[in-house]
């Protein structure tokens, strides 16, 4: 009896193998089942987050080119995830901003409870943004490991076969991150 986790391979096997067909529906299924999470990827990953939806469209635009090369050696979301960052990297080495501006990194304010008072919902806000800054002022290879372990939700081997490295390279950037937000965040610990 084949296991949840086999029965969802071989799903995606099928749905990839059609996809390289040109299966149309299948390419949306694709795009449907990894779009949020690669957006989260790039919200945190760019230093230029009024971008996010532009790098996105590359992106997938990239993944549905590269899709018919797609050789089943690593699982769909790891090779996914490989773009998507590879992407970020690049645009964000192409394009230095001197500044982000500061409704690009407020969020959408979709998150707050309107019932909350005013002053509880700009505390919210303001700790959302301070944070979110946090993790974008860190360098694109620690950032990554941030968004890929505490946004995605991955675990080090996930993440390192998406960042072809070592676990123990991810948990020492993990470190390296975690130690650089907390000197940045230290000055704030009683607003957070």
């Amino acid at each position: 009896m084949k296991s949840q986790k086999d029965h969802s391979l071989s799903d995606e096997r099928a749905l990839v193998l059609l996809a390289q067909i040109g299966d149309r529906a299948a390419l949306r299924e694709i795009y449907d089942r990894h779009r949020d999470r690669v957006h989260r990827v790039v919200f945190y990953s760019l230093d230029e987050p009024l971008l996010v939806e532009d790098v996105l469209q590359t992106i997938f635009l990239k993944i549905y080119r590269a899709l018919p090369h797609f050789r089943f050696e690593a699982l769909l979301s790891t090779w996914i995830y490989r773009i998507a960052l590879n992407e970020c990297l690049n645009h964000n080495q192409r394009r230095r901003p001197d500044q982000v501006p500061l409704d690009a990194i407020l969020g959408s304010g979709e998150e707050i409870d309107p019932a909350e008072a005013v002053d509880d919902q700009h505390a919210r806000r303001e700790v959302s943004r301070i944070l979110q800054q946090a993790v974008l002022d860190l360098p694109p290879r620690l950032r990554s490991v941030v968004v890929l372990k505490y946004v995605e939700g991955l675990s080090y081997d996930e993440i390192a076969r998406v960042l072809e490295c070592a676990p123990g390279t991810v948990a020492s950037r993990l470190s390296r991150a975690l130690i650089q937000m907390e000197e940045r965040l230290r000055p704030l610990r009683g607003l957070l």
